[in-house]
Order: C-alpha cells, then sequence, then structure tokens
C-alpha cells in the first residue's frame, strides 16, 4: 500500500540540515557510539590544550616552517630515491640566495604540548598515526611525505603531520565558519569551529575494500567503492551481492537507530577480506562537498524516487544500488592519474622556500630556474 505522506514529498538533491547534524560527523561526536566497530583515535582539543591560538598563528602564515620541536626522534620507516623529507633549518641561517633578504628572520612557532600529545598518541598506536582535523583529513597533501609501503598519510612524529596541514587546501573547509556550516539551517552563529586534531591508529588498508554508502530519509541508497581503480575480484555478480548484503545487514543493526546525525548522512565501511563484516571508517554531511564518487547526488535523488512512487514491491528497485568500477576503460578510473596532483608542487620547491613569504619565494624560485637553464 503506498504511503501519501512519502509520496507527496518533493525531493531535492541536498537536504537542508542543520549545524547539528554537521557537529554529528566529527569522528569525536560519533566515536564513542561505535569504538567497537571503528579504528582506535584519539582527539586533542587545541583550545583545551591552550595552543589554539599559535597554531592558527602558524597554520595560517605564508612561510613552510614546522613548529619548534616537531621534527622525529627516529627515522622515516622507508628510504625512498628522493631521500628524507625536509626538516626546518637552522634559524640561523636565513637565505642561502644571498640575496637582499639576508636579515630576513625566521618566524618561530612553539606547539610544546600539542607535539607531546602527538607523541603520545604515537607511541600508544604502535608508532604511527592517521591524522584529520574536524571533519577533513589532509589526504590531497599526501605526495608531500615519503610514501611508506604501508600506505599514504603513514604519520610518525608532529612535524609528518604539520607538513601535512600545512601543506593540503582541504583541511581550511574545517577552520571557516561559514563553509564547514554553510547552507544549514537555523540561527546562524559566527564564532569558528572549535578545532579538534584527530589521531587515528594506522592502518595499512587495502583500497578494494573501502566502500562509501549514502543514507537519505533514512534509507541506504546507494554504495559505490571509494577506490577510483578497476578490481577484478570485485567483478562477479556473487561478490558484489555479498558486498550489498554485507554493507545493508551492517547499517541495519549497527548504524540506523543509533547515529545522531538525523536521515541523511554518508558513512565509509571497511570490508573484511571475505566481504562478510565490516568496520566503519567515517560519517560526513550528506552534502555537496562530500563526493558522491560513481553516483550524482541527481541519480541518488532519482533512485529515491523511484523507490518512494513505486508502490508494487517486485517493481521497486532494490536497495542499496551498487557501483563499482566495471571496466579497466571505465572513465572514472584513474591508475595513471596521480589523486589530487592539481594540488602536488615538487618537494624541492618546500625545501628551497626556508621560511620565505610567497612574494620572496616566488622571486628566489624564478631567479633558481632562470640559473638552472642557462648551466
Amino acid at each position: 500500500m503506498p504511503v501519501p505522506t512519502l509520496l507527496n514529498l518533493v525531493y531535492t538533491p541536498f537536504p537542508t540540515l542543520t549545524r547539528e547534524q554537521i557537529d554529528a560527523a566529527r569522528t569525536s561526536a560519533w566515536y564513542d557510539t561505535f569504538a567497537d566497530i571503528t579504528f582506535p583515535a584519539k582527539f586533542i582539543d587545541l583550545k583545551e590544550l591552550g595552543e589554539e591560538e599559535e597554531f592558527l598563528r602558524w597554520l595560517e602564515s605564508d612561510s613552510i616552517f614546522l613548529p619548534e620541536g616537531s621534527e622525529g626522534i627516529q627515522p622515516p620507516p622507508i628510504s625512498t630515491v628522493s631521500g628524507s623529507p625536509p626538516t626546518p633549518r637552522s634559524r640561523s641561517n636565513s637565505n642561502a640566495s644571498g640575496s637582499s633578504s639576508s636579515s630576513y628572520v625566521a618566524p618561530v612557532y612553539h606547539l610544546p604540548k600539542l607535539n607531546a600529545a602527538v607523541r603520545q598518541a604515537v607511541e600508544q598506536y604502535s608508532g604511527a598515526v592517521f591524522p584529520k582535523l574536524n571533519w577533513t583529513s589532509p589526504k590531497d597533501a599526501a605526495f608531500i611525505l615519503p610514501q611508506a609501503s604501508s600506505g599514504p598519510l603513514y604519520c610518525s612524529s608532529p612535524a609528518d603531520i604539520y607538513l601535512l596541514l600545512k601543506s593540503s587546501d582541504f583541511i581550511s573547509h574545517d577552520l571557516d565558519n561559514e563553509r564547514a556550516y554553510s547552507g544549514t539551517q537555523g540561527p546562524q552563529i559566527e564564532e569558528n569551529p572549535k578545532i579538534e586534531l584527530v589521531l587515528k591508529k594506522f592502518e595499512s588498508l587495502n583500497p578494494s575494500r573501502e566502500i562509501r554508502c549514502f543514507v537519505r530519509n533514512n534509507m541506504l541508497v546507494g554504495i559505490t567503492q571509494r577506490d577510483m581503480n578497476f578490481y577484478d575480484h570485485l567483478q562477479t555478480e556473487e561478490v558484489r551481492n555479498k558486498i550489498s548484503r554485507t554493507v545493508r545487514e551492517f547499517w541495519e543493526d549497527e548504524i540506523r537507530g543509533n547515529y545522531e546525525g538525523g536521515d541523511d548522512y554518508v558513512f565509509d565501511l571497511y570490508l573484511s577480506p571475505n566481504f562478510d563484516s565490516a568496520i566503519i571508517i567515517d560519517f560526513q554531511p550528506y552534502r555537496e562537498s562530500t563526493d558522491s564518487l560513481l553516483f550524482t547526488y541527481e541519480e541518488l535523488l532519482s533512485i529515491l524516487q523511484d523507490v518512494l512512487s513505486t508502490s508494487d514491491s517486485e517493481s521497486r528497485p532494490r536497495l542499496p544500488i551498487f557501483k563499482i568500477i566495471d571496466s579497466q576503460a571505465h572513465p572514472a578510473v584513474t591508475r595513471n592519474a596521480p589523486t589530487y596532483q592539481s594540488n602536488m608542487m615538487p618537494l624541492e620547491m618546500i625545501e628551497f622556500s626556508e621560511g620565505r613569504n610567497m612574494a620572496e619565494f616566488k622571486e628566489a624560485w624564478d631567479e633558481a630556474v632562470r640559473m638552472g637553464m642557462t648551466e
């Protein structure tokens, strides 16, 4: 029997969210509820730590010096062809180029409590953590660190984390009130979001087992692989059906009714090797800034409308709809294109900057390039 209330609803691609729903997607907001089915994590509230102001002063500056005392105390886990990641140069070495900026005094940033908290988490989690801020990980800056065999965003020191945060464009979303709560319903609050550094125990994940799931109107509408590569072992109908069943049962048993972010949200799961169990990676608000991957949000809306407008259970689409990369020729395949390649710049540019502001750095870099071309 049709449900008139649902049939008469007019949906748009994105629901109107409240600040509370956005905040519910913070890792610290949902972690206690799902602690036994997600990765271990520590949360550092920078304001409570007393170093939020200094952290922002460093992060928002146009130099690339790292905070004092943030360097690792042990060698990196692997070696690379290009060598070890850069460390801050001596403050007494003002400018190797010998230009008129020789009197430049590099800024010094002090975050001793944050350094200590990061090192404590690294030690607790067997030597490595995966960092993120309130909602966002600096995955667009993964190129800045030598790639460990265990995977990207492998951080074993405060310096590793600072390099990622400083190099990321994504995390600025978490620091700006207007962007973080864009389009929300209810009274607008001008105060910027509190800053939490989330340090998850680093785990080496198989990207083919990462799944993104879309919930709209408290219905699991669609699921898709997160990594945009072709995987042969995902191609059989048996495997796809098993993954769909595992995800649906996990959502029904563990998430639905327990997640406090309302009826519209996105969550990511990591599946076991045999695809018969899962753990939670993260939650995200159901909004445009959350990547829909192999779907479009208009497509997800269309699927939902088809389900709600079809009274015959036999002809109604069976949810969730599961999308994978089904061919090596699929347009979404990025095997030969580095992820977030537009965010990348050579490591030599970071090393060469020596704490200059952006105008000084550009002038020095251009001069170095000109000299290199004439040699």
